[in-house]
């Protein structure tokens, strides 16, 4: 089985946005990653998901990521319904991708501090590398999250990017009050949203 450094991309993208691509790009150049699976959950244990279906969210991932070849999407987590657990899809791609390989969750430096309220914690950081997106500057400290897991602390990877301050629930609340969400979110999920009225957007401005 061919060797893979595989970057994984998960949550609700309702709607995904550049600061999602963004991250994710800068995760594969800097962490030397052959490609960057997105994987949209269908639900989260700890989060609503309103506004679009699974299977909008799902298209939306799909229209985001078309143009960048290191970018794939899987389905994986809506196939399989209910709550989506990271570790049982880290279990799941483990199996596919085999055990030498190098698997790569990613996300926000808000996630890892959030990482001691997760389902089975300790088996993440056994089965992947956990990486945060920061600041350029590095104030976002997670040394304590590192500290608090031990050895296994060295499987949380801090990755400062550019900072682009946008957000999901902004992104909605624009579309909700009719107003512009040009350069926050791709122009071809810009245009799935307004033709099939996710959001219950108000009107293309």
């Amino acid at each position: 089985m061919e060797t893979t450094r595989l970057g994984i991309m998960g949550g609700t993208f309702n709607p995904i946005h550049f600061g999602h691509l963004l991250i994710a790009e800068e995760a594969r150049q800097q962490l030397h990653l052959d490609r960057i699976l997105f994987i949209p959950s269908y639900a989260t244990p700890n989060k609503d998901i309103c506004g679009a279906t699974a299977e909008e969210r799902l298209a939306m991932v799909r229209l985001a990521v078309d143009s960048n070849p290191h970018f794939v999407v899987s389905d994986m987590e809506i196939r399989r319904k209910g709550p989506s657990y990271t570790v049982d899809t880290l279990r799941l791609l483990r199996t596919v991708y085999g055990k030498d390989s190098g698997l790569y969750f990613i996300s926000g430096t808000d996630t890892i501090h959030d990482l001691p309220n997760w389902h089975k914690p300790e088996d993440v950081l056994r089965l992947c590398y956990f990486v945060g997106a920061s600041r350029p500057d590095g104030t976002e400290e997670i040394e304590p999250i590192i500290t608090k897991y031990g050895d296994l602390g060295c499987k949380i990877i801090p990755l400062a990017v550019p900072e682009l301050e946008i957000s999901s629930t902004e992104v909605r609340r624009r579309l909700q009050a009719g107003l512009s969400v040009r350069y926050m979110i791709p122009d071809n999920v810009a245009d799935f949203i307004y033709k099939n009225g996710v959001y219950q957007c108000v009107h293309k401005k």
